[in-house]
């Protein structure tokens, strides 16, 4: 793992480890922006009508687990889930990603992993991958996320 995805992740769980005690707003953690397609934002206009170039790539996928399981699953699990070691005490908890990939587009999967959550309306903890991962490594993980299910 590079250093700076381990400083990243350690600062992920660091943070997760500190927010219990700071409590949270209840408006906050009952209504997220990322959990149904009315209430989610629209993509802005230097990502709108992105399309993976990936699809069904094997390969890809492969490449996108390897990043996802490195990358993300502290906080979205394993499956996608969002019960990675790292989620409990994150308000709004992680996405489940298995649960709700079908319903967000390629090109708002691409913004919320290339932006992160650190701004309004998310207000999330999830770093920004944009300039730690290359482009081709972020379509990679969508590509894995596409084949998450509800287990």
């Amino acid at each position: 793992m590079s250093r700076r995805r381990s400083i990243v992740l350690f600062s992920l769980i660091g943070l997760s480890l500190l927010l219990p005690a700071c409590g949270g707003s209840e408006t906050q953690s009952s209504f997220l922006f990322d959990e149904e397609p009315a209430t989610r934002p629209d993509v802005p206009e230097q990502y709108s009508g992105l399309v993976n170039p990936y699809v069904e790539d094997s390969t890809a996928i492969s490449a996108g687990e390897t990043i996802f399981e490195a990358d993300c699953a502290a906080c979205h699990g394993l499956t996608g889930e969002g019960d990675g070691p790292a989620s409990g005490g994150l308000n709004p908890p992680p996405t489940n990603l298995a649960e709700r990939q079908a319903n967000m587009s390629d090109a708002y999967i691409f913004w919320r992993i290339s932006e992160g959550g650190l701004m309004e309306p998310f207000n999330s903890i999830m770093p920004g991958w944009k300039g730690l991962l290359d482009e081709q490594q972020i379509w990679q993980i969508i590509a894995y996320i596409r084949t998450m299910v509800v287990l």
